[in-house]
């Protein structure tokens, strides 16, 4: 059993860059799950990332950012859960000003039509 303090885990999240910081609270073989909060600020990086066999599954715990997958935008605030399909081109950012934390999810899914 494992318990983690959100706020306690907020102050011990590791850089990843200036936009980025994170934390993994768990790593099974299918599955992963922790925070990750993003800060705004003129350095975002527009990159979209994918993942090639996970879905990422998101609750956004605090702050206001957007969501911006191919093609549409979504606004994100607290209390809003968030599901990006495997290999679906995305990426998240903070509003202007503030922080956007979220828990996120990524499980590991088959292929449609994989067998074990």
């Amino acid at each position: 059993m494992k318990v983690l303090k959100i706020g306690d885990a907020l102050t011990g999240l590791e850089r990843i860059s200036d936009e980025i910081r994170y934390r993994s609270f768990l790593e099974e073989e299918g599955f992963s799950i922790g925070l990750i909060a993003f800060r705004s600020g003129g350095n975002t990086d527009p990159k979209q990332i994918s993942h090639r066999d996970k879905d990422v599954v998101c609750h956004v715990l605090s702050g206001r950012g957007r969501l911006r997958l191919a093609d549409q935008t979504i606004d994100l605030e607290p209390g809003i859960l968030c599901h990006v399909p495997k290999g679906t081109p995305h990426d998240f950012a903070a509003a202007q000003d503030e922080e956007l934390v979220l828990f996120y999810s990524l499980i590991k899914t088959e292929r449609q039509g994989e067998t074990h």
